[in-house]
């Protein structure tokens, strides 16, 4: 990269791919079903057709999937705009915003783009309970944040949890859920929350087809919330901002729940093969219910050295440093061949 270029205030994962093992931006590694890359094939001859204004096939398909209000539902390019446009319409500058410490980057970039103030509770044990959240909420918070599961954490809250938690919020305080990695838990008692936006007005929920769906390089996610909610956030969304072919996609995805169940498999078996099979004592395995682990290490030295070391073995995963988490990385559960490979690698490493 040209040393002039300006830097997005998002530093991901490695942008490195072909030739590589991605085991760094939590990606399904097993990519679109082929009914999905049909569809995809079958329609880039319309690419030079403005897509729907506002995407109305697409939120008639997630209204029948998930038995949800088509009118309630706005599109993203990914969720990421949807957070944006959630600070869009809800905040002020100097309105607080409050979040975990370890959370996704995008709710700092867009505090400090809205010119929010920031509080941050300190889940420094990753798994927190939601009434000490709550503490931590004062009248003058105007949105929380909460990713469940979290990233890059793994923690989780569930059902009761999570409505004992809106029952006692002051309803002014909007709760923005991010449910990016919901499709992987399979806990009946965890809540992804869109069956509780009719009763709770201050609640937005954000989803993604980036992860399990597969669909990170066209960039579609969507929200869903009460209609007030939705129309102010309406105001800011810009027309056209979904293209015709990530719409396509995403409704062949919802389709496709057979690739959906064996995906959700897939990931649980790599993953169990992952933790019983990576024994390297220098390496602390932390496993969630997401499509990733952590892995812990005596110091951010070591921690650095192992993610130079895997890269020079054509693997990527992700430091999370940046995250304030200096000894620990980040690993993406992959395919079956993926994980033997990283396992094979990581067992090798040495300081």
């Amino acid at each position: 990269m040209n040393k002039n270029q300006p830097k997005n205030a998002y530093q991901g994962g490695s942008e490195d791919f072909k030739g590589f093992i991605r085991l760094s931006s939590n990606e399904n590694n097993y990519g679109p079903s082929k009914k999905v890359l049909n569809t995809i094939k079958k329609n880039s001859k319309f690419s030079n057709i403005y897509p729907e204004l506002d995407g109305e096939n697409l939120r008639k398909e997630i209204s029948k999937t998930y038995s949800i209000k088509a009118n309630q539902i706005i599109l993203g390019a990914g969720s990421d705009e949807v957070l944006q446009m959630a600070y869009a319409a809800f905040t002020n500058p100097g309105d607080e915003v409050l979040f975990t410490k370890y959370a996704f980057a995008m709710y700092d970039i867009y505090a400090k783009n809205f010119k929010c103030k920031v509080k941050k509770f300190n889940d420094k044990k990753f798994q927190f309970k939601l009434d000490d959240l709550l503490k931590s909420i004062t009248s003058k918070t105007k949105i929380v944040f909460l990713a469940n599961p979290n990233n890059p954490t793994g923690s989780i809250f569930y059902k009761k949890e999570l409505i004992n938690f809106l029952d006692k919020i002051n309803k002014k305080t909007l709760v923005v859920l991010d449910s990016a990695y919901c499709e992987y838990i399979e806990d009946k008692t965890y809540e992804d929350g869109l069956k509780l936006v009719s009763k709770y007005s201050n609640l937005v929920i954000t989803r993604s087809f980036s992860k399990i769906y597969s669909l990170g390089g066209l960039r579609i996610g969507w929200g869903y919330s009460q209609l007030k909610n939705i129309a102010k956030m309406y105001n800011f969304k810009k027309p056209f901002n979904v293209t015709r072919l990530s719409c396509y996609a995403a409704i062949e995805s919802l389709r496709n729940q057979k690739w959906l169940k064996q995906c959700i498999k897939n990931n649980n078996i790599n993953r169990e093969y992952t933790l019983k099979n990576l024994s390297n004592d220098i390496i602390n395995l932390i496993s969630t219910d997401g499509n990733f682990i952590l892995l812990k290490f005596e110091s951010s030295k070591i921690a650095k050295k192992y993610v130079d070391y895997l890269y020079e073995n054509k693997i990527t995963v992700r430091s999370l440093a940046s995250y304030g988490l200096l000894n620990y990385v980040r690993m993406t559960i992959g395919t079956k061949s993926d994980m033997r490979e990283a396992v094979r690698i990581s067992n090798k490493f040495n300081v």
